[in-house]
């Protein structure tokens, strides 16, 4: 039997406030009604989906679901500014299909495949607007990690890769290991970027992004979301790709063509090189030092970009009542 993986970013570090006794109620009802699957709340204009009381997986606009109103979203859109023009999309994790109905109605000369690994999730696709399939479009109830193997196999190859694992307790381990990237690696274009949103402490982050840069040879670049806490991940097969400093006429082009904030999104960009003179060390001394240095460096760029934001909405609520 499949272990279940759900695509569930953690939008939010507080859990509603107590005071809220009706709504909590309401959310404590829908989950035991639903028996574990997840499950559709309605507020107001929003329409979100939820794993469990506590875990908010995705959020729509009712009378505008093609809109990225969640900032890891449209921030998760940045690979345009290196291929503004992808032919093939794969995307790992459906969820509220933000990404999907977005890339649908914008791209309109690109295919996109989704993988997911819950079809309760998939059973909500009509409530969240998402597309049927169709010639462009194809939802698949799969294993991310067989169906990269198969690809791997097939020689199959996409453009960009959109990678949203996570699990109720975070990051999905199998989605997030050497392996996994390799197949993804594999899996891409000559020119293809795979884009990874991740979250969480700098411990499990850090081998993470060290995984990434190993498999990409350091062409990987990250930023924080401008309304979350989650860190977006950008690694470029090509080793010339990468966000540079030009980009910013490119992003200011790109949000007047999309409704995204690409400009504000590259100026936040981080990288990182690492310079190790070799002299007379012995290969083993020189990758020890490397590797020590590489985690003091990422640990103290991530402390940086990811301290608390008083601007950011604690909870559910307090985002809910700024969307509307």
């Amino acid at each position: 039997m499949q272990k279940i993986r759900h695509s569930l970013s953690k939008l939010f570090i507080d859990p509603a406030p107590k005071t809220d006794l009706a709504r909590t109620m309401h959310l404590e009802q829908l989950q035991a009604q639903h028996q574990g699957r997840p499950f559709v709340l309605d507020e107001g204009n929003l329409r979100f989906m939820y794993f469990n009381q506590k875990s908010v997986q995705s959020a729509m606009k009712i009378n505008a679901p093609d809109e990225l109103i969640c900032g890891y979203t449209s921030g998760m859109m940045a690979f345009l500014l290196e291929n503004p023009a992808p032919q093939h999309i794969l995307m790992v994790g459906l969820g509220g299909g933000s990404l999907v109905k977005f890339c649908y109605r914008y791209l309109p000369d690109c295919c996109i495949t989704v993988l997911e690994i819950d079809a309760d999730v998939i059973a909500l696709r009509e409530q969240f607007m998402i597309p049927a399939d169709d010639a462009r479009l194809q939802v698949i109830h799969t294993d991310a990690v067989d169906y990269l193997a198969q690809a791997d196999a097939s020689d199959m190859q996409f453009d960009v890769i959109l990678l949203d694992g996570f699990s109720i307790e975070g990051l999905v381990q199998e989605l997030n290991s050497g392996a996994f990237y390799a197949s993804c690696h594999a899996a891409l274009s000559e020119h293809g970027c795979l884009v990874v949103n991740m979250w969480g402490k700098r411990k499990l982050l850090i081998p993470a992004l060290t995984a990434l840069r190993t498999q990409f040879e350091q062409n990987v670049w990250w930023c924080r979301s401008l309304d979350s806490y989650n860190l977006l991940v950008f690694c470029f097969k090509n080793g010339l790709a990468g966000f540079t400093s030009e980009m910013a006429a490119k992003a200011l082009q790109l949000d007047q063509a999309f409704p995204l904030q690409l400009e504000k999104l590259n100026a936040g960009m981080h990288t990182l090189r690492i310079q190790i003179e070799a002299q007379d060390r012995s290969d083993v001394w020189i990758t020890e030092e490397y590797e020590a240095r590489e985690m003091i460096a990422l640990s103290s760029n991530l402390a940086a970009i990811m301290v608390t934001d008083p601007s950011l909405p604690r909870n559910d609520v307090e985002w809910s009542l700024a969307h509307q």
